[in-house]
């Protein structure tokens, strides 16, 4: 064997090695992420169980499928649920939302509007003037106003060193609202800058209004501008007691497949992208509406995350298809659509719907998970908090 022939096989060899090197780094991140995200703080628990706990700031177990007895179950005759699918018309992904809710379900991306343009925009700004505003919420937010004593042009924008998210909007000079920006030219005459005071891990603490508060004083003060706070004390009572209201309707359900057999990753990789499933980044394949906000999701029962090299080859023994409840706008619908997907997976390969103890779902069970559903989205409505509205992506984030 010549020293060229021996070269090319090293270099081949090396190139391998790499290759197999960053799949195995690729399949460790998206393991660790995929941990992360579904990490359980506690045993299993059911759907009957008031509230999942998942609002400490780490997540806590799913609310499983209600199951009963045997000796309790009904008998053979007594009505089954079905979800009920039109065979010819398409299903409905999610209800329209109003600009408002689009806007927000979009991470509140609001175009940059540069001065020649607001002559234009004058024409809708009353419309474009609601939008913007209505990205600080002051049922959400602790909204914090300086205004400038002269049209202020921004060097940069101020970055806040707290843990909960902020947003800031700012006044021009001819009086319209916009995303804040350091850009030349643009002067400002009041910019508002808000931090939410509920996410999933819990409500703003005092220690953290208080950092915000002063960070924005000390903003204010750079820049010779007055600052003016909402009542602190109020706002903390009112975030706890959102807070509480949020961790009662804060459901994640898992249904886990599990077929006779492993399923092998190109086949169900071909399975779930025709059924309208994509894969995203964080290793799950997702069910999306037309706003691109997750319906419901699929991963593996073992949390090995799906890659395009993971499903190349390899087999997965189960699979579970998770419905984050307070997020999914259209919810009992929708619900429907993902347990119709779960038994297209079951009769595709040879599977039963089980629950987290491996215990075959009864139709009861999953009627009875139905109904809870019901209660939880009319308790969201009655909060004045739609599912998959703007305020139930941010707060169930």
């Amino acid at each position: 064997m010549s020293e060229l022939q021996i070269g090319v096989l090293i270099l081949g060899g090396g190139v391998i090695a790499l290759v197999v090197g960053f799949n195995v780094f690729q399949e460790w991140r998206f393991r660790k992420r995929t941990q992360q995200a579904f990490a359980r703080a506690h045993d299993d628990v059911l759907l009957g169980v008031p509230k999942n706990n998942v609002r400490d700031g780490v997540r806590s177990d799913r609310m499983e499928p209600v199951l009963v007895d045997a000796e309790l179950e009904p008998e053979d005759d007594e009505p089954m649920f079905e979800p009920q699918l039109p065979e010819q018309a398409p299903f409905v992904r999610e209800q329209a939302a109003p600009p408002r809710q689009e806007l927000a379900a979009q991470q509140l991306d609001v175009p940059v509007i540069d001065e020649e343009d607001e002559a234009e925009l004058a024409m809708d700004s009353a419309d474009h003037q609601a939008l913007v505003v209505a990205m600080l919420d002051p049922s959400l937010d602790f909204i914090a106003e300086v205004v400038f004593h002269e049209p202020h042009e921004l060097a940069a924008v101020p970055r806040f060193n707290v843990g909960k998210r902020t947003q800031l909007i700012g006044r021009t000079e001819r009086g319209l609202w916009k995303v804040a920006e350091a850009l030349p030219g643009t002067r400002y005459k009041q910019i508002n800058i808000s931090m939410q005071m509920v996410d999933r891990s819990g409500a703003v603490t005092e220690q953290e209004l208080a950092a915000f508060c002063q960070q924005v004083s000390r903003f204010a003060e750079d820049h010779d501008a007055a600052v003016s706070f909402p009542q602190r004390q109020q706002k903390l009572v009112a975030a706890r007691e959102l807070d509480r209201f949020c961790a009662d309707v804060d459901v994640l359900i898992g249904i886990n497949i599990v077929p006779q057999s492993s399923i092998e990753g190109a086949r169900l990789r071909s399975f779930v992208e025709a059924a309208g499933l994509q894969l995203e980044p964080d290793g799950a394949f997702h069910y999306l509406a037309d706003s691109g906000n997750t319906l419901y999701s699929l991963v593996a029962a073992d949390q090995m995350p799906f890659t395009f090299h993971t499903l190349l080859d390899k087999s997965f023994p189960a699979l579970t298809l998770l419905f984050d409840v307070p997020r999914v706008a259209g919810g009992v619908d929708v619900f429907d659509r993902a347990v119709y997907f779960a038994r297209q997976l079951a009769q595709e390969f040879d599977a039963q719907l089980v629950d987290d103890n491996r215990r075959v779902l009864s139709e009861t069970g999953l009627t009875r998970i139905r109904d809870q559903l019901l209660h939880i989205y009319g308790s969201m409505d009655d909060r004045g908090i739609a599912p998959g509205s703007v305020a139930a992506l941010r707060l169930f984030a």
